[in-house]
């Protein structure tokens, strides 16, 4: 039985060595930190930077298409088993007057190789697509740039959330001693028989509340941290070193850049106008040179017949093709792209005012966070002091326990409320940042 027990240990030692094996913690010193490694590792933004090359890739294969080389070429063997007949006059034959001579004409087995190199001279639908890939292109990389931003400011809004909830539990922490204290004094008051069981279970109330807040800040702040995990590919479980005091240090008024939206709208509402222009000018005239080079090799005998002479045949030259504009749903995609960009250049101007709000409200909400905390801070002091005070009239049994608990719990909302506030500065700020870049 001892030994059984023995290997059981062991197993559950190395079930444990095996599943934390590999995962290492990786202490976070800033939020750049993290933002660079998402920039390596998310997904999202691996995903947006294939978009980004793809987008590259279509503006080069327009670019080959302005000449659109192309050498179509053809072997073919053909066997005439059955030839036509003509019949000619007999007296070519020696035969009589009035007779006629039945003779096949051609030959039985024609081999043929054909090349026909050809370049397109002047194609203005293919130069209209150029520029049409060129907006493109520029579109999806300030689509993705936008992306990838929304992508870091979820992470800033993690990042300040997990500040904060480790900022809380280091206060509940800290003022879960003074509850204790308070337990502790009133229990022995009551031991001694100078106080009532009401007053001792305030104070037990008052402690086991704290405790409860802990308890669920925890379980908040595993789901948070798990939640950061997600824009990660890796195993390293972070660790953020950074204290939100920093921020009540570091307070600087900051100016909202930001015009990606108003750019995005713009490149859509230009892309639409190109397609018009990719719509008009496919419909142009096009002007081709054109070439072919054969070689052909006829015999009654067989295909490729050696002891048969091949012909060469060849010529060079200019084609212009047009396809009349005659149909209808080419008019109509017209018309359809025009009404498209009409509609796109009100959004631009609509996503132009929508940019320039958003801005001043980003600024504007920042410089609303820096006030509340010079606000919540004085309120912080005035609280403290309040408490530190009423702690002495109390243990002067001057103060009852009730205004005690109540002081106390007003000092622990208002350091809550302080450090919620410096959350908030270091979100808005960085938000602001993350969009300017």
């Amino acid at each position: 039985m001892n030994m059984y027990s023995c290997i059981q240990k062991r197993f559950f030692f190395l079930l444990l060595v095996q599943l934390g094996f590999g995962q290492t913690n990786k202490e976070i010193k800033k939020l750049e930190e993290l933002i660079i490694s998402a920039k390596e590792q998310n997904i999202s933004i691996k995903n947006q930077t294939l978009q980004t090359d793809l987008a590259a890739l279509t503006k080069k294969t327009a670019k080959g298409n302005i000449l659109n080389p192309r050498i179509p070429s053809t072997a073919q063997v053909i066997n005439n088993f059955n030839q036509q007949v003509s019949f000619l006059p007999g007296p070519i034959f020696g035969q009589p007057e009035g007779t006629f001579k039945a003779v096949t004409m051609g030959q039985q087995y024609v081999s043929t190789f054909s090349i026909q190199p050809q370049i397109d001279v002047v194609n203005p639908g293919t130069i209209a697509l150029l520029k049409s890939a060129t907006l493109n292109e520029e579109l999806i990389k300030e689509q993705n740039k936008w992306n990838e931003q929304t992508v870091y400011n979820q992470i800033n809004n993690l990042y300040f959330n997990i500040l904060l909830l480790k900022k809380q539990q280091q206060i509940l922490e800290e003022n879960k001693k003074t509850a204790e204290q308070i337990v502790t004094i009133n229990q022995n008051k009551f031991k001694e028989g100078l106080l009532r069981k009401q007053e001792l279970n305030e104070a037990e109330s008052n402690l086991i509340a704290i405790d409860d807040k802990l308890i669920q800040l925890e379980l908040t702040l595993k789901i948070q941290m798990e939640t950061l995990q997600t824009y990660y590919n890796q195993k390293d479980v972070f660790l953020l070193k950074e204290d939100l005091d920093h921020y009540a240090k570091e307070i600087s008024l900051l100016e909202s850049k930001n015009n990606i939206k108003t750019k995005i709208s713009e490149l859509q509402y230009e892309s639409t106008v190109q397609d018009v222009k990719v719509a008009q000018w496919s419909q142009l005239p096009i002007l081709t040179l054109i070439s072919s080079f054969n070689w052909q090799n006829q015999s009654n005998i067989t295909y490729f017949d050696p002891n048969s002479n091949w012909v060469n045949y060849n010529y060079i030259g200019l084609k212009l093709s047009w396809d009349f504009p005659t149909t209808i749903q080419k008019i109509s995609t017209i018309y359809a792209k025009k009404i498209q960009a009409e509609q796109l250049k009100n959004n631009a101007e609509q996503a132009a005012k929508e940019n320039d709000l958003m801005n001043k409200q980003w600024v504007l909400e920042y410089e609303k966070a820096i006030q509340q905390f010079r606000s919540l801070e004085k309120i912080y002091v005035l609280k403290k002091d309040t408490f530190e005070k009423n702690k002495n009239q109390y243990d002067e049994q001057i103060l009852p326990l009730d205004k005690l608990l109540i002081s106390h719990n007003d000092l622990i909302n208002s350091e809550l409320n302080l450090a919620s506030a410096l959350a908030t500065i270091g979100y808005t700020k960085y938000r602001i940042i993350i969009y300017n870049n």
